[in-house]
């Protein structure tokens, strides 16, 4: 997982928490609430789990943990509904890659086909969830932008 994570979604909490758009906020927030926390267990999941199970269990908890908030917070209004369906489309393929590391590594032994599949898709499906967060203020822009326009031909 990339460091990093948490940290680049900070303009966009700001953005949203100045410009008062509480869905995206919310959105953003928690994101990077469960990326700092999957930062943090990092390395104590590393040290403490020498038979490399329990990690991928953990981050595919995290996952449907995050797609089962967003769900319920998507449902109750509290973040937006096409967010919220976005969100869980792209990281509904990750639990199932952790759980298959691990069926892979310890009861098929194709680490070959597993780590590639693994190295290569979890960081595109953590890259689309970011920007994900930043797409309300693409909207935002746009809308603006259609506000002046319509100004101007009036």
């Amino acid at each position: 997982m990339n460091n990093g994570s948490a940290a680049v979604l900070v303009p966009a909490i700001v953005f949203f928490w100045l410009s008062k758009e509480r869905k995206a906020l919310r959105f953003a927030l928690l994101t990077a609430g469960f990326f700092l926390f999957g930062i943090l267990i990092h390395d104590m999941l590393h040290d403490h789990d020498t038979e490399k199970v329990w990690r991928y269990v953990v981050w595919a908890s995290n996952d449907i943990i995050w797609m089962a908030i967003i769900a319920y917070w998507g449902i109750r209004g509290k973040v937006h509904m096409w967010q919220s369906i976005a969100g869980q489309l792209i990281v509904v393929a990750a639990p199932f890659l952790q759980l298959w590391r691990v069926a892979d590594r310890h009861l098929w032994d194709l680490t070959f086909n597993s780590a590639y599949l693994y190295k290569t898709l979890l960081p595109i499906i953590n890259s689309a969830t970011l920007i994900l967060c930043y797409l309300p203020i693409l909207f935002w822009l746009q809308a603006r932008r259609n506000k002046t326009a319509a100004r101007t031909l009036s």
